[in-house]
């Protein structure tokens, strides 16, 4: 076999997603071709699709130093700088992949995403629509485009690319055919998607359905159960898509935003729509009160979000950055992490009292949060959980928020007792948790010298 044809063969394995076949092919391609540019491209293309990021990296350069120019490699080695967080690199790339390869929708799209990531939104938005009209049907690029109109609060026409999410992600098949009036003395069935956090964000809507059908059945996952059957006590919760019954609409929770049209004018948000349940805040009570013996200001925090996310890297705060907050000792703190980065805690020398091993499901950590006076959080559910109770919530942002927290701004649209503080530079958690400590200890001393007024 000669060395194209090896890599003909590979290229087709890649294709079909066969990888470990495919790089078994290209690299006997090279052994009979050492001078075999593509091979080494097509190597580290598929060394990035697997996260062999480092690795990756020396086929790419190699391919680049085979073959001068080499447009396909000079895009593959920018969107391995852009997963590596090297952005100015991946943005010297790309730009020259466009320089050589102008009609490349791939590489307007992935310079989209960094300039993005690098706050030059109108930049972003000029590559992403450019991407769209040299590839039709190029669904990533339009889902791209509608999210970065959201989070510039664009939401009409953010919307309608939104929804795109649905066929890039293959999430439930769903009938969003309808319009709000179409539901008026009907059933529905509204289903839970993405994480605990978005569920727990859209199901505001639950209350606008409610205005206008006779009978709402939501789907969603065992850990909100509970939770949100203590908030929507006149609607069906169930956990088993078997259960839902026949129906004639439905709705996954994210799309109903662009259901209703959603303005910044009009973002459903109440200081608390989801209720802890009484005896659970009863519950935690008693169970704070024996660990903690005065009554001084309680804290709960969570530093770090599910690391399958895919920007988690960026909005989990290393612990070792995260842990200087522990040095109030006027403070009492309790950890709100639930998966095992609560183990971090072993390494603090300072009490922060933990009961992730206690805790079952949102409706317990929703009890617990009741019995605490301030929220101190990453993005992750707990932020989204708090907000929700109306609790005080301190939410702490990497450069590229998510789109429903904005670009700017210290106020929440989406939760009215969210305060943000955002990173000034890409990466710098430091400066973010000086100016937490700055407004904590302020924030402290008020509340002393409350309590000095209120005990005269």
């Amino acid at each position: 076999m000669n060395a194209e044809l090896c890599f003909t063969q590979g290229a087709e394995l890649a294709h079909k997603g066969d990888a470990l076949q495919a790089l078994e092919l290209f690299h006997q391609a090279i052994s009979l071709k050492p001078d075999y540019a593509e091979a080494y491209n097509g190597i580290g293309a598929l060394l990035i699709n697997i996260n062999n990021l480092n690795e990756a990296e020396f086929y790419l350069q190699r391919a680049l130093e085979l073959k001068v120019d080499y447009p396909e490699a000079l895009f593959n080695l920018g969107t391995l700088f852009s997963r590596t967080s090297l952005l100015e690199e991946a943005e010297v790339c790309l730009r020259e992949t466009i320089s050589l390869q102008p009609d490349f929708p791939e590489a307007h799209f992935r310079l989209g995403m960094v300039l993005k990531q690098m706050e030059r939104l109108d930049e972003a938005e000029k590559h992403l629509v450019l991407s769209i009209r040299l590839r039709t049907d190029f669904k990533e690029a339009e889902f791209a485009l509608g999210v970065l109109y959201l989070l510039q609060g664009q939401y009409e026409k953010g919307w309608k690319g939104y929804e795109l999410r649905r066929r890039i992600f293959n999430t439930c098949d769903s009938r969003c055919n309808w319009k709000v009036e179409d539901l008026t003395g009907q059933k529905i069935v509204l289903f839970h998607e993405q994480g605990f956090g978005d569920a727990i964000h859209f199901v505001r809507y639950v209350k606008e359905i409610e205005k206008v059908a006779s009978e709402v059945v939501l789907f969603i996952p065992e850990q909100l159960k509970r939770l949100i059957s203590a908030s929507f006590k006149s609607i069906t919760i169930e956990t088993d898509e078997k259960m839902v019954g026949d129906y004639n609409f439905s709705c996954p929770l994210p799309s109903l935003p662009y259901m209703f049209r959603t303005t910044l004018d009009t973002i459903p948000s109440p200081i608390s729509y989801l209720k802890a349940d009484s005896n659970l805040i009863s519950k935690w009570s008693e169970i704070v009160k024996k660990e903690i013996k005065d009554h001084s200001f309680t804290i709960g925090v969570a530093w770090a979000g599910n690391p399958n996310h895919k920007n988690d890297k960026n909005r989990s705060i290393p612990f070792h950055v995260f842990k200087q907050l522990f040095s109030l000792q006027t403070v009492n703190w309790i950890s709100l992490q639930m998966d095992e980065k609560a183990a971090d805690l072993q390494t603090v020398s300072h009490q922060v009292l933990d009961f992730h091993e206690n805790i079952s499901d949102f409706a317990e950590t929703a009890g617990l949060i009741e019995n605490l006076d301030l929220v101190i959080t990453v993005d992750t559910a707990v932020a989204h959980l708090a907000g929700a109770l109306g609790k005080d919530t301190w939410l702490l942002l990497p450069i590229d928020p998510d789109w429903r927290w904005q670009v700017k701004g210290q106020e929440s649209l989406w939760y009215p007792t969210i305060r943000i503080f955002r990173q000034i530079h890409r990466g710098d958690w430091q400066g973010v948790l000086a100016e937490v400590i700055t407004n904590l200890e302020a924030k402290l001393k008020r509340n002393n010298q409350f309590n000095k007024i209120k005990g005269n």
